[in-house]
Order: structure tokens, then sequence, then C-alpha cells
């Protein structure tokens, strides 16, 4: 199924999926460290460090980077709900500045689950910046890979 990026306000974008899997099968792809490093970088270029999926709980990833370095992100959550909501900040460690305060929704019903991503950033500025380097690409990527990886596109 087909993704569909909005922008929400002059700091924030929306992508909203639907995917024809159950809304738990989802946010398990989420919220296992072993299911994440499977979807996110499915060419096995993503190390899941730590992962503590709590309220007051963070992550580390470790990504490959294309010139052979690495790359980690870091985060903490903000919101748990389980099968429905998940809230939490991101950004690439050392990165200066506030964090993207990330929102995972998800709505099942008939069948299919409508998960809908919201990145809202600390400033326009940083919202502008992200979207030139392209977040919302990335963003999108990152939802075709799990569609795949959930064989339900």
């Amino acid at each position: 199924m087909t993704t569909k990026t909005t922008k929400g306000s002059d700091r924030a974008f929306t992508l909203t999926h639907t995917f024809r899997a159950p809304a738990a099968r989802i946010f398990a792809a989420y919220t296992d460290p072993k299911q994440v490093a499977q979807w996110w970088d499915p060419k096995g270029g993503l190390r899941v460090e730590r992962m503590d999926v709590r309220v007051g709980g963070g992550f580390r990833y470790v990504q490959r980077a294309p010139d052979g370095g690495t790359m980690a992100f870091v985060g903490s959550y903000l919101e748990v709900k389980p099968v429905t909501r998940l809230v939490y900040t991101f950004q690439m460690e050392g990165q200066p500045g506030a964090p993207v305060t990330t929102t995972v929704d998800l709505a099942e019903a008939a069948g299919t689950t409508t998960l809908t991503l919201t990145l809202d950033f600390p400033s326009k500025e940083a919202h502008d910046a992200a979207m030139q380097y392209g977040a919302a690409a990335g963003a999108k990527i990152a939802l075709d890979n799990l569609a795949s990886f959930l064989g339900a596109p």
C-alpha cells in the first residue's frame, strides 16, 4: 500500500502507511531489537546495542555508513502504549541541539493497520535542514522496508 507524506506544521511532517498486518505485529517490529535490526537496514548494517522500551528507557542503534564508518542513533521513550502508540526522541549521537520527537500511532480496522508516523523537530530551521537532507524520503524508505519485512505491503 502507498505511503502518504503531509506537512503538519513548519516544524513537523507526517507519513501515513496502511499495512495488511495486525497492529500488534507492527508494534513488535518497532519494539523488539531483533526485528528492528532486520527492517531498519535489511542489508544487515544495523546493530541494536541497547533498547529498553518503557517510559524513561532508551535505545542506541549503530549503523554502518556507506563510507565504511559507523554512526549511532540514540533516543529515549516518552510514551509507550502497547499496540497503539509509541513516542520517542531520536537523534544522531553527538549531534548538537534538541532531538526530534517521533510519534508512531497505530489504528487497526478490518484486517489492516494504519501507521501514522510524525516527526516533530525542535525548530523550523531544524525541520528545514532535515527536509533538505532527505528526512522525509528516508522515513518513507524505512516504512517501505517495514512493509517488506512484514510481508504486508
